[in-house]
């Protein structure tokens, strides 16, 4: 399941199509892509993006209420992001697409023979985490891409908090404090982080069996928040509020740093993704 944010909006990516809420998770109703595997969303003003298994990216323009697909029409899209008005898709196998006419037309980009589970955006960065083979970042909207010195992780999960790139992989989290150039390995080193989130000056993990975790000092030391035995594939932050996606047991929010956390009544999904 995929989350994303869009004003008072949350929209909830399941391997049963969209949910909305707009009570900040209290209530979900179920939307749109309802024979839908949702791995992806994002939101580009009232552009929103969903990511598939198989059948690749569609398009709403009226919050959910329909849905349109788009040219990429045949690839499991792992992840999506957003930079100015193009639109990027990391796809099973075919690496990176990118969109500049809001899905009309795709361009295959030069990383085009890769598993990419995750993006982000950093400036006029995009950086692509790959399956086995690391992190690549592109400065020319994926005309080239240069693989960093994260070169044999598989990462899951990106995110940008001012000049700090965080990188969740197999291996736990890495730094980086140069955008992307060298990377060092924080202190939660021994979990599968899926998921990363940005809070302030608050990191989330979310890892594989042992919910999610806590940094306040860019990721120096950790603490394992009160959502502590789950498997949480995604994670998103609106205002003061954290919504973490666990496997099986649907969304989960936290509004005071993880010191609690309350089941939201989409309860019996698997969450992949938040945005």
């Amino acid at each position: 399941m995929s989350l994303a944010v869009s004003g008072n909006n949350i929209f909830a990516g399941t391997n049963i199509g969209v949910y909305l809420s707009t009570n900040n998770g209290n209530n979900w109703t179920q939307i749109g892509l309802t024979n839908q595997n949702i791995s992806s969303l994002a939101v580009n003003g009232n552009n929103i993006f969903a990511g598939t298994s198989g059948w690749g990216v569609f398009l709403s323009t009226n919050n959910g209420n329909n849905w349109t697909q788009t040219a990429l029409n045949n690839k499991t899209v792992n992840s999506l992001a957003v930079s100015g008005n193009n639109i990027f898709a990391g796809t099973y196998g075919s690496g990176v697409f990118l969109s500049t006419n809001n899905g009309t037309n795709w361009t295959q980009t030069a990383l085009n023979y890769k598993d990419v589970n995750s993006l982000a955006v950093s400036g006029n960065i995009i950086f692509a985490g790959t399956y086995q083979f690391g992190l690549y970042l592109s400065t020319n909207n994926g005309a080239s891409w240069t693989q960093t010195d994260l070169y044999n992780q598989t990462v899951y999960s990106l995110a940008v908090n001012g000049n700090n790139t965080f990188a969740g992989t197999n291996m736990g989290v890495f730094l980086s404090l140069n955008n992307g150039t060298s990377w060092t390995q924080t202190g939660l080193n021994t979990q599968s982080a899926y998921s990363l989130a940005v809070s302030g000056n608050n990191i989330f993990a979310g890892v594989y069996q042992f919910g999610v975790y806590l940094s306040t000092n860019y990721g120096t030391n950790w603490a394992q928040t009160a959502l502590n035995d789950k498997t949480v594939y995604s994670l998103a932050v609106n205002g003061n509020n954290i919504f973490a996606g666990v496997h099986q047991f649907g969304v989960h929010l936290s509004t005071n740093n993880g010191a609690n956390w309350t089941q939201t009544d989409l309860y019996d999904q698997t969450v992949y993704s938040l945005a």
